[in-house]
């Protein structure tokens, strides 16, 4: 079996990790797996691939809307002949109208998101084309996804499957000291960006840096709210308290040092960032939105919360001033990301593959 992976480009991100994961892991499964990337970019990910022996195509577009992309896209398909192609986030418009066109028979989209978000306007009717008139499978994250990409297409939920991203577990550097050590650490990973919500957690990390004094916020990442969020910091008088430590490709050290991982985005698919805690196995604080309450359960692997502050705040309290629950749901955790492997997504994209 043939597969093409398209993705935008291979940012770290978690849309671009789970693809760089599902590659990898259907290359160990047995399937031929080419990786195409609209965008030129060589990125920690693309190197990574490149170790693992995963063939990459970039195709050079350029910014905006990029027809002859397109066109690329009909040539490789047509001399590939690959009997699937997977395609991730916006590369759907291009990618699938080309596999069409080429002839390519099984097309399929991962919805990353919530469906009334993944898209912008054309993206949506694209789409809406692709899922009713061409064949193309949508596959959703969560069953959360799941029902808002039948809401927004008009699709039969049973028509729609649902496949939770997956890690290479075996990268995660296990926790085994769940004892503060000095300072309590709180770690957040992911863009700077609305969505991801960094203000709330900034604002009720002051309010537990009030009472309790060693303590800080560890925050990896970057994007367009990163010096608001800094100058935020500031004003909220915990600058000195809180690390902005950038984009970091191995961000699993983090993760075991830590002393809770918060999450505390106002929505999410499956975040790829939260498995990879989970496997760490940290003790967890996040919002109870999107397809997270798919992934864990309030009280018994992590503290599902609003995604206010007073409520990210409250959450960080009880797990500081228990270490025995720290323990409990950190090692529950880690037991459940075992259903978040990338061996078990391959093994259920192939199963969609051949049906």
């Amino acid at each position: 079996m043939k597969v093409i992976q398209v993705i935008p480009a291979f940012r770290l991100a978690g849309a671009e990790v789970m693809c760089e994961n599902l590659c990898v892991a259907l290359k160990n499964a047995g399937v031929d797996v080419i990786a195409v990337s609209l965008y030129s970019e060589n990125t920690a990910i693309t190197d990574r691939l490149d170790k693992k022996g995963v063939r990459i195509e970039y195709l050079d577009k350029k910014p905006g809307f990029d027809a002859s992309v397109i066109i690329k896209l009909v040539h490789l398909f047509k001399k590939e002949k690959p009997d699937v192609v997977h395609t991730h986030i916006y590369a759907s418009k291009y990618a699938l109208p080309a596999a069409a066109i080429a002839g390519v028979k099984k097309k399929i989209h991962t919805v990353h998101s919530m469906a009334q978000k993944e898209q912008g306007s054309l993206g949506k009717k694209v789409n809406t084309f692709l899922y009713r008139h061409c064949g193309v499978v949508p596959v959703a994250l969560s069953s959360e996804v799941k029902k808002s990409i039948g809401e927004v297409y008009g699709l039969q939920e049973s028509i729609i499957p649902v496949v939770y991203n997956g890690i290479d577990l075996s990268k995660c550097i296990r926790k085994n000291d769940y004892e503060a050590n000095g300072v309590f650490t709180i770690v957040h990973v992911g863009r700077f960006m609305k969505v991801k919500n960094h203000k709330t957690l900034i604002r009720a990390f002051a309010r537990f840096a009030e009472k309790k004094e060693s303590t800080r916020l560890q925050l990896l990442g970057e994007g367009e709210l990163l010096d608001e969020m800094k100058d935020y910091a500031e004003k909220l008088k915990v600058a000195d308290k809180v690390e902005f430590l950038g984009l970091q490709s191995n961000v699993y050290p983090y993760l075991n040092k830590a002393d809770v991982f918060c999450l505390p985005s106002e929505y999410e698919g499956v975040p790829m960032t939260l498995i990879e805690a989970m496997g760490t196995g940290l003790p967890i604080v996040a919002s109870n939105v999107g397809g997270i309450p798919d992934m864990l359960v309030n009280g018994e692997n992590a503290l599902l919360v609003e995604p206010n502050y007073i409520a990210v705040e409250k959450a960080i309290e009880k797990l500081y001033n228990d270490v025995e629950f720290r323990i409990r749901l950190g090692n529950a955790a880690a037991l459940r990301s075992e259903e978040f492997s990338a061996k078990v997504m391959a093994s259920s994209y192939i199963k969609i593959y051949r049906s």
